[in-house]
């Protein structure tokens, strides 16, 4: 969440920059009205404790007023810890600020490609099949199976087309092990872990809730690998911390009932590996330079047609202070899918975890967070099927898959 002190010494300001997001800036003002308030009642409550101390040994004073006195700082204590609880949910809900240099608009066209390929990989075949199509004829995937097991939104491959998603994520560990420690996370967590990461409460109704338990499936692998640090403050000089972490995600998708739901492109359930840094901020533009590149070298290595996109303010989501989206190209189905969004959050999530670390100088500061999909298999998976069809019907592997698939083409 942002810094509430802002609000109330630089609310204008505030406004300002959640406007280019598109917010609602009046929420701000109900918010510096129960700061305002949360002042007040301090302010008051101080006055009742300074009385209470200079009367405590005052035998003039009759007991009975002194036990009333003590009972109402009470009320007031519990009145100002509701006011407070109050505010934190109230500063849940509120975005974070954009970072100077993202773009400024709210739509579509307002977002700026910085970066695509020329060199891309050509399709062998004249007339590139749609992905469901060309898998059902080499019987790499069963739908049909997995609408019977668990209705619409979810996935079944099979022989080389499962091999090919396996290759993917281990093809995708093995170029980004060096610079990062591999996780395997849990694919349940609490309340708290989603709203560490500002996935609750903006998302509530996207995630699939255990309710029983406090639990959740997680929508990507962003949230435990984050969750893994709140409340730790990092020593001087430990920073930056970089994580890789594999999970299945699991997300409702509820507003994309009849939107590019065909095939893979839209899943309640699919595979992804997710890449994580904590940094200080002078190490922010350098760290996420490099993490883009760590997220893209994989599909230009894969030399799919990709475009990198440079999200503006009103594009780019609740919790980011800058996001760049990876998009590859689908020849089958003609269309452009995203398959990472890579972005920092500043110190926004940092703030909801307590994520800190110590400076040079010893300072406690709030660290600044980071992440992106490494490999978002469904829509590269379906992109290697669309891009690398081949005029017999059959599909090439990719060169660089070759050896983790251990065979040449899929037939």
């Amino acid at each position: 969440m942002i810094d509430s002190k802002l609000i109330l010494n630089n609310k204008k300001h505030i406004q300002t920059e959640l406007a280019k997001k598109g917010y609602d800036i009046e929420y701000i003002d109900a918010i510096e009205q129960v700061m305002l308030e949360i002042r007040k009642q301090k302010t008051h409550i101080n006055a009742l404790n300074k009385k209470r101390n200079e009367i405590s040994s005052d035998k003039r004073i009759d007991p009975i007023e002194k036990r009333k006195l003590r009972k109402h700082i009470t009320h007031c204590e519990k009145d100002l810890k509701a006011l407070e609880k109050y505010t934190q949910k109230l500063l849940h809900n509120v975005p974070n600020l954009p970072d100077p240099n993202a773009p400024i608009g709210h739509g579509e066209s307002d977002n700026v490609i910085i970066d695509k390929s020329e060199d891309h990989y050509i399709c062998a075949a004249e007339n590139p099949l749609p992905h469901w199509e060309i898998s059902d004829k080499l019987n790499i995937w069963d739908p049909q199976a997995a609408g019977t097991i668990s209705g619409s939104g979810f996935c079944m491959l099979k022989g080389k087309g499962a091999k090919l998603l396996r290759a993917l994520i281990n093809y995708c560990f093995t170029l980004n092990e060096e610079n990062y420690t591999e996780i395997l996370p849990p694919h349940l967590v609490t309340s708290q872990s989603l709203t560490h990461t500002g996935h609750l409460p903006e998302f509530y109704d996207e995630q699939y809730q255990c309710k029983a338990d406090d639990l959740w499936l997680i929508p990507t692998a962003e949230v435990p690998l984050t969750a893994a640090f709140a409340n730790t403050t990092f020593p001087i000089g430990s920073l930056p911390e970089r994580r890789i972490g594999y999970s299945i995600s699991f997300r409702r998708e509820t507003g994309a009932s009849g939107r590019d739901t065909r095939g893979l492109q839209r899943l309640h359930e699919f595979h992804k590996v997710e890449v994580l840094k904590i940094t200080e901020p002078e190490m922010l533009d350098a760290e996420l330079s490099a993490m883009c590149e760590d997220c893209l070298k994989i599909i230009k290595k894969l030399k799919l047609q990709y475009r990198v996109i440079d999200l503006c303010t009103g594009e780019m989501g609740h919790k980011y202070a800058r996001c760049y989206d990876i998009e590859v190209y689908a020849p089958g189905i003609q269309k452009w899918l995203e398959v990472s969004s890579v972005g920092h959050f500043s110190d926004y999530q940092a703030r909801r975890a307590n994520i800190r670390y110590l400076d040079k100088n010893g300072k406690i500061k709030f660290a600044y967070t980071m992440n992106g999909s490494a490999m978002a298999t469904p829509r590269v998976w379906l992109a290697i099927i669309e891009t690398y069809q081949q005029p017999d019907g059959t599909i090439k592997v990719p060169d660089e898959l070759v050896p983790f698939m251990g065979c040449t083409f899929i037939d």
